[in-house]
């Protein structure tokens, strides 16, 4: 490597930016914005850059949120917006699987935030034709003045085979103005002389397209073969397995990913959850025994409702077992218990055999504690990569690759992926783990009908 590499990472509530200089250090910076706007968004990325030394020979690549979208260069609908759930109905009503894989490579699955719902609603609020951007299209204009997107940000609405919008599924949303597709690792552009003033990288330094922040992630982990499984934490985790082929009758997500396939669900509220946690309870070092995990009541991780695998929004979270001896040390280890069961959810659902090891990472990584008890839970490995911020690191990663520093994503992993810890299961807690975990499963569907009754009374 003899240039640094950068990532811009434009996440839910902040920028991450990660340059690796080539001697193998790592600067880093991060900037909050204020409003999920252009202008929002735009300042936190000028700001997040100036406090990183750029040096005269680097190369840029992005990553951003994706089903969030830009209307009109103005109005934003969030990834988390309601808006879509009818149009969702409707498209899966009318279209098989067979043609949603012709036209976009997968399944479509129950999300409304994926491209073709999402338009269907924004032609219903703003009318035909508008013009229709993501976020990692805003930050590649201001940085180079070009206007241009990648296949995987528009997965869902793209053909992954020819890399194009799907004609059939654009006719269907009636045609909005939508950005050109590009190469996930093709040059964008050149950083301007204006935002060169801002920030002191060089003018002309190359920008990349990149990626949505998963597939970046993904990346950052070094998730190359088939077999790979992976935990991405976040404000959502995402749980599931590199594959070789597309699975047409799942009810999680699978679709191509850069030379291989994906599958994989989504929680809603494993962030959310924990962020409870360390506010309520405090989520330190908890020291793991028999008796803790007895004496601990079962947490259902529902705040902000649930995604995968039950796929209800009016679901919330839930305490079940509260003793009069209930500390606050059970409390705590029950909210860690209770993401731990929600992935595991997930993974059984997904219906592979066990891997060989779980890559963990994200800002929960850094729990310990947690970390244990999906090594415990999985009865595999828990590895935990040495860069977090894997999404900002995926971004470098397309730039090297982009540049020619190496061929492919496989090779940029060798340089630039790197584990810190393995935490291997001990064994002993297992059996009582899955225990409590069959109650778990079992207070969904206990309570699904009281969840929405809960919910017509709050609204």
């Amino acid at each position: 490597m003899n240039r640094a590499y950068a990532g811009i990472d434009l996440g839910t509530s902040s920028v991450k930016v990660i340059c690796r200089y080539p001697d193998g250090r790592t600067a880093k910076s991060k900037a909050e914005y204020n409003e999920p706007s252009p202008c929002g968004w735009c300042n936190a990325v000028l700001k997040a850059l100036s406090h990183i030394d750029f040096p005269e020979s680097c190369a840029i690549g992005l990553s951003s949120q994706v089903g969030t979208y830009i209307i009109n260069e103005k109005d934003v609908i969030s990834w988390n917006s309601p808006g879509g759930k009818e149009e969702l109905e409707d498209i899966k009503s009318r279209f098989t699987t067979a043609e949603f894989v012709r036209e976009i490579s997968m399944p479509h699955p129950d999300i409304i935030s994926y491209p073709i719902p999402r338009l269907k609603y924004i032609q219903k609020i703003y009318g035909n034709g508008a013009a229709v951007c993501q976020p990692k299209d805003i930050i590649g204009r201001l940085l180079t003045g070009n206007y241009a997107t990648d296949k995987y940000s528009w997965r869902g609405l793209a053909d992954m085979d020819t890399g194009a919008y799907s004609r059939f599924f654009l006719n269907e949303t009636d045609n909005p103005q939508l950005p050109e597709i590009i190469g996930h690792c093709s040059p964008l552009g050149g950083i301007t002389s204006e935002v060169s003033l801002l920030t002191g990288i060089p003018p002309g330094t190359p920008v990349y397209t990149g990626l949505n922040d998963f597939f970046a992630s993904l990346m950052g982990m070094g998730m190359t073969s088939p077999g790979d499984m992976f935990d991405i934490t976040g404000t959502s985790e995402h749980l599931g397995v590199i594959t070789d082929s597309v699975d047409e009758s799942t009810s999680m997500v699978s679709g191509p990913y850069i030379n291989n396939f994906v599958h994989y669900g989504v929680t809603a509220s494993s962030g959310a959850s924990l962020d409870f946690g360390l506010k309520s309870f405090g989520l330190g070092n908890i020291t793991v025994s028999e008796s803790l995990v007895q004496s601990s009541p079962v947490f259902t991780p529902y705040l902000n409702g649930e995604r995968a695998p039950v796929f209800d929004s009016n679901a919330t979270g839930t305490f079940f077992g509260i003793s009069s001896g209930c500390s606050r040390e059970s409390l705590a280890y029950s909210v860690l218990e209770g993401v731990t069961f929600s992935i595991y959810h997930i993974y059984e659902n997904l219906g592979f055999p066990p891997a060989r090891e779980l890559k963990i990472s994200g800002g929960a990584a850094n729990n310990n504690t947690l970390n244990f008890l999906k090594a415990e839970m999985f009865n595999i490995p828990a590895v935990i990569m040495e860069e977090n911020d894997t999404s900002a690191l995926g971004a470098a990663m397309t730039a090297a690759i982009g540049s020619g520093a190496y061929p492919d994503a496989m090779a940029a992993s060798k340089a630039f992926c790197r584990i810190k810890q393995r935490i291997k299961p001990s064994g002993c807690l297992r059996t009582l783990l899955l225990k409590r975990y069959e109650i778990y499963k079992e207070l969904y569907p206990s309570l699904k009908n009281t969840y929405k009754k809960f919910k017509e009374v709050q609204l």
